[in-house]
Order: structure tokens, then C-alpha cells, then sequence
């Protein structure tokens, strides 16, 4: 019988976003506005997907500092993190909704947190 590994559920839809993300700076007609979006989705869900593979509950938040410090928890490394977390959850509401006093991104800062998205995946891959 194999043994469930509900970490990968998270790990598979990461990937996902992340390819997404990639998708939404095609040439062409690139959305940066979604591309910091799935970024931001990629890394959140790589850093659940640990947590879930290291304690059986969570808080369930969306606040990517708040979920590098919980998984620093139960590894240290993951403070290497905070900036790139910092970073990308601005890319939460703001990319969403016509807030005040938020300016969308532009290309560059997408590619950015695509990189940062990447980095937050590879390391808590190298982390399993």
C-alpha cells in the first residue's frame, strides 16, 4: 500500500502557480499584475506544503512572513526567507482589487518575484 504524502498535493499546485506565473510574462501581451500574484501563490503554497509535512496543524493564513517564521520553527534556514517573503506578499490583494495608494508592478518586478518565487521553491525542496 502506498503511503500518502499530502505535502506533494501542496507541492503539485505550487508548481502550478509557478508555471503560471511564467505563462503571465509571455511576449505578447504579459500581465505583470498576475505574474507577482501566482508568484506570491507558489511560494505560500511550497511553505504550507513543509509545514504540512512537519506537524499535523497549522494556522491557515496567507501572510508569507507569518508561515517562514512558523517553518523556522522546525528549521532555522527558513529565516533566509524573510525578505523574499516580505517581498512577495505585497502581492496579495493589492494585484487583485484597485486599492489606493498601491501601484501595480511593472515587468521587472515580476520577473523579480518570479526569481523569488523560485528561490522559495528550491530551497524548501533541498529541505525534504
Amino acid at each position: 500500500m502506498n503511503e500518502r504524502h499530502p505535502e506533494q498535493d501542496w507541492f503539485k499546485k505550487a508548481e502550478q502557480d509557478l508555471e503560471m506565473a511564467r505563462r503571465a510574462m509571455l511576449p505578447g501581451d504579459p500581465i505583470p499584475e498576475m505574474a507577482c500574484y501566482y508568484a506570491r501563490q507558489c511560494a505560500e503554497k511550497h511553505l504550507k506544503g513543509f509545514l504540512v509535512s512537519t506537524s499535523s496543524s497549522f494556522n491557515m493564513v496567507h501572510d508569507l512572513f507569518y508561515l517562514t517564521q512558523e517553518c523556522a520553527q522546525y528549521n532555522p534556514a527558513f529565516s533566509q526567507l524573510e525578505l523574499a517573503a516580505e517581498t512577495l506578499g505585497r502581492y496579495g490583494a493589492g494585484v487583485r482589487y484597485p486599492l489606493e495608494n498601491f501601484v501595480d508592478p511593472d515587468a521587472e518586478e515580476a520577473w523579480e518575484a518570479i526569481a523569488l518565487a523560485e528561490k522559495v521553491a528550491t530551497f524548501v525542496k533541498n529541505q525534504r
